[in-house]
C-alpha cells in the first residue's frame, strides 16, 4: 500500500468508514487518518479503493481531510470542542448586621 491510498476499514470501532494511508507498511501495519481515528491499522483489515490522493508521509488530519474533500469523498468532520463556561463566582457568606458590635 502506498502513501496516499483511500482504504475503508473493515474491522474495529471505525469500520466501514474511509481510512488514507500515512506511512509505509511497517510489517503488517500503516498508519491510516481521515474518517477515522489517526492510528496504527493492520493491513489486513483494510480494503483498497483506486482512488489515490496526494499526500506527504504523516500529514496532518487537516491536511488529510482536505484532499479528502477535494476528492469528493464524504467528511465525517468532528464536533469542534466548545469552551468550557465560567462557573458562576461562589457567594461569600454575609455575616449577620446584629452580630456586629456597636463602637462607641
Amino acid at each position: 500500500m502506498e502513501i496516499g491510498r483511500v482504504c475503508l476499514k473493515l474491522a474495529g470501532r471505525d469500520a466501514g468508514q474511509f481510512a488514507v494511508v500515512l506511512s509505509e507498511p511497517d510489517g503488517s501495519f500503516v498508519l491510516v487518518d481521515g474518517n477515522v481515528r489517526r492510528k496504527r491499522c493492520n493491513i489486513k483489515h483494510l480494503e483498497p479503493t483506486h482512488t489515490l490522493l496526494k499526500l506527504r508521509e504523516n500529514a496532518s488530519t487537516p491536511d488529510v481531510l482536505g484532499a479528502m474533500e477535494s476528492a469528493g469523498l464524504k467528511v465525517n468532520r468532528k464536533a469542534e470542542k466548545k469552551e468550557k463556561s465560567k462557573k458562576a463566582e461562589p457567594k461569600t457568606a454575609k455575616k449577620p448586621e446584629g452580630s456586629k458590635k456597636a463602637k462607641k
